[in-house]
């Protein structure tokens, strides 16, 4: 089997990101062991917690105030949504 080559690489890291490994619609609640890598506010929501590759990441994505319904965020490649805690709103996110 042969090495492909980085367009090749990224086309398929594209790819992942269209089909990933489903999706699962977040209501209000506390969320762990997730492994997203973007999710789509379905209404006005608040999140109050927001962890990526395992570190509390709400204010470096911006979140610590009311996400819009529609806002789409997503982590870097490599990188994981690990747990979201939600007390308004949902989220449906987009598992690698």
């Amino acid at each position: 089997m042969s090495k492909l080559s980085p367009g090749e690489v990224e086309s398929l890291s594209k790819l992942r990101k269209v089909v990933g490994n489903g999706s699962k619609l977040l209501g209000v609640a506390a969320h762990s062991s997730l492994t997203g890598y973007s999710f789509i506010a379905q209404e006005d929501t608040t999140i109050t917690s927001f962890f990526v590759d395992g570190v509390e990441s709400i204010s470096d994505y911006g979140l610590a105030t009311a996400v819009k319904a529609g806002a789409y965020i997503v982590v870097p490649e490599g990188s994981a949504i690990t747990a979201i805690t939600l007390t308004a709103g949902s989220v449906i996110i987009y598992n690698l």
